[in-house]
């Protein structure tokens, strides 16, 4: 590799120095460059010195201090807030099985996914696609790759994948939405999770997760690669297991799951 992450430092640096839009909300002085490890990151993939100077001195930028530290609470999907099994919240996931009977069906020969488990992921991690976040996912991974804390190198990585995407598909990085810590669309995938995950489900060989048909495909696909078997109940908790790290997260896709099997 030549020495180019030296001089890509020295460059960055000198714009990121003169950016105020990259101060924090608690000090607006405090303004990070960028480590030397993301910008070798980034040479790895063919992003050039000017790319990476253009990418990164966007106004758009800034950082969310407040997540540096944020922890998952756990999931509190049977909560009556969440209202996860109440009568009103199964319907409505026996609504997006019915109006899309044949879609899931196909999705259920094509990956060996129950449908009810596509459906009880889309409920849990979006509310069936109500809520998909408000955080710029840029911003999200760029605070917490410059900013000290434990997520540093998997933030940095996953920055470094999103650009890639956004590279593939044309699409402008900073005009994504998604949760605090970075995944996005309906099945709220992170960046790494696209790349070895995400297939097109409505047949135009384009991936949107924000789009109901490649969102959905995506979970069945990606429940298949970590082993789902409808016959087994331990490969199933072991898949969802994979989607979102908590015991109750899986508890919760598959009483969901139940309810609408059920109903």
């Amino acid at each position: 590799m030549p020495a180019r992450p030296v001089l890509a430092a020295l460059i960055i640096w000198g714009y990121v120095t003169s950016g105020a839009a990259w101060a924090s909300a608690d000090n607006p002085s405090e303004i990070p460059s960028l480590p030397a490890s993301l910008i070798e990151r980034l040479h790895e993939q063919d992003f050039s010195d000017d790319t990476i100077q253009q990418t990164f001195s966007d106004p758009r930028i800034k950082l969310y201090p407040q997540i540096v530290e944020k922890r998952d609470r756990g999931i509190t999907c049977f909560n009556g807030k969440f209202g996860l099994l109440g009568k009103p919240s199964v319907a409505r996931g026996r609504r997006v099985l019915s109006d899309n009977y044949g879609f899931f069906k196909k999705l259920e020969g094509l990956y060996g996914v129950e449908k009810e488990a596509i459906v009880a992921i889309f409920r849990v991690e979006t509310n069936l696609g109500t809520y998909t976040g408000t955080y710029s996912v840029f911003n999200s991974f760029f605070t917490m790759a410059t900013l000290p804390n434990r997520r540093s190198e998997w933030a940095e990585e996953e920055l470094v994948q999103l650009l890639v995407i956004c590279r593939n598909e044309g699409k402008d990085p900073l005009s994504i939405k998604g949760s605090w810590a970075g995944a996005f669309g309906l099945c709220q995938f992170v960046p790494s999770s696209f790349l070895t995950y995400a297939v097109s489900g409505d047949g135009d060989g384009v991936v949107d997760l924000f789009n109901f048909f490649d969102a959905m495909a995506s979970i069945a696909n990606y429940l298949k690669q970590n082993g789902w078997q409808n016959h087994s109940m331990v490969l199933k908790k072991k898949a969802i297991f994979a989607y979102n790290h908590c015991d109750n997260y899986v508890e919760a896709v598959l009483a969901y799951a139940k309810a609408m099997a059920r109903s």
